[in-house]
């Protein structure tokens, strides 16, 4: 058996962390959050630390992606979507429901 989404569907996303109000951590290929700030891939070199040679542009390795702004873009999935919080796990297969929990 294999754990849901609130919408009924298999889970292929775990929220690691969990929530504090014990809402469901696990959620389907659609109904995850997209779009973080983790995500980000900055263009101005001293955003990072240490600051990089040269600014960080997109090459054509990077595709698809697509910019937030003029100075922030993101990597995007076979489908063109942001990926998820790195906090987020994936497996395709689902995640199997626990059945020894009382």
């Amino acid at each position: 058996m294999k754990e849901k989404c609130d919408c009924g569907k298999m889970a292929v996303w775990l929220y690691a962390p969990g929530y504090s109000n014990d809402g469901n951590p696990y959620k389907c290929d659609d109904c995850v959050h997209r779009g973080c700030e983790c995500n980000y891939n900055y263009v101005d070199e001293d955003a990072y630390h240490p600051p990089l040679k040269e600014k960080y542009l997109p090459t054509d390795e990077d595709k698809p992606f697509k910019w937030i702004n003029d100075k922030v873009w993101v990597h995007l999935d076979d489908k063109g979507r942001e990926y998820p919080c790195c906090e987020f796990w994936y497996d395709e297969n689902g995640f199997d429901v626990d059945e020894n929990i009382d």
